[in-house]
């Protein structure tokens, strides 16, 4: 019986990604940016393969990690510049699971994780428990900065949390991962408050654009097979400043997973003036794409 429960599982989860990228084709058309798609991927449908088999893939990833949320998170190290990894909507701290890894690789070892509930409370909600965990995290150094990352809707959160007077000047660095920066069309089959505020031109797109930048490096990659922040012009910031860097076509959540990813924010802090890390890499970074 597991098993089947499983399979079915798989099967739905497997309808809808095709799902996804049929209003993905569907709502870039209309919005005239297949061919820019096609330009940047070096071909539609590879684009849209390489989506749909790594949203797969990370939908295969993701369910067996919720194991781990039964664990207690790594302590982190003492020292270095502290790192707040925030996830996306209706995903958990096991988001982190093999990013994180790769920023220890990369000497980066005062890693923390915030964890909010997407399922049935608002942003405003998630975002005073971000920015209570930024107090806690900062208090014991008055003079101290900390690096912000979020993937999708963490991304948001992050954005407006940093824009908040009180850390405007404690980030370090600030990093967006496939984040909704305009909202997505998708929203709309959204099934609760937190899903239909990204409904473009709602609550939380016109939140993030009141929110100022904080004045550090920011960084905002995104993939142009994103199945989940559709179309493809509301994954940019739309704001001077900002990094904007273009990685290999993927699905949405395989941005987590992805060492080329992993890489483009590793290579991004590494050399930042106010990011220390807290001691030697374990091993270099690689140099891969997908």
């Amino acid at each position: 019986m597991p098993v089947r429960v499983f399979l079915y599982i798989l099967l739905g989860l497997t309808l809808f990604t095709l799902l996804r990228y049929g209003i993905f084709l569907l709502s870039n058309a209309l919005a005239g940016r297949l061919g820019l798609i096609r330009e940047e991927a070096g071909g539609l449908g590879s684009a849209v393969a390489r989506g749909v088999v790594t949203a797969m893939a990370a939908d295969v990833v993701a369910l067996p990690s919720i194991v781990f949320l039964a664990l207690p998170e790594r302590p982190a190290s003492p020292t270095g510049t502290p790192v707040l990894m925030v996830h996306g909507l209706y995903h958990n701290r096991t988001a982190w699971l093999i990013f994180s890894r790769r920023l220890r690789r990369a000497g980066f070892g005062n890693l923390h994780t915030f964890g909010y509930n997407s399922f049935t409370k608002d942003f405003d909600n998630a975002l005073a428990g971000l920015k209570a965990r930024l107090d806690a995290l900062l208090a014991d150094s008055p003079d101290g900065r900390i690096i912000l990352i979020g993937h999708s809707l963490g991304g948001l959160l992050c954005r407006c949390a940093a824009g908040d007077p009180r850390f405007r000047d404690r980030v370090a660095a600030l990093v967006t991962l496939g984040s909704p920066h305009g909202g997505s069309e998708l929203a709309w089959l959204g099934g609760n408050r937190m899903a239909r505020g990204l409904i473009p031109g709602r609550t939380i797109p016109e939140a993030v654009a009141e929110a100022p930048d904080p004045d550090c490096p920011k960084l905002a990659v995104y993939t142009v097979a994103d199945d989940y922040v559709i179309p493809l012009d509301l994954l940019r910031t739309g704001r001077p400043g900002w990094d904007e860097r273009v990685c290999a076509p993927m699905g949405h959540v395989w941005m987590l997973y992805s060492p080329e990813v992993a890489d483009m924010v590793t290579g991004f802090l590494c050399p930042l003036p106010r990011v220390e890390r807290g001691g030697e890499p374990v091993s270099g970074s690689r140099k891969k794409t997908g």
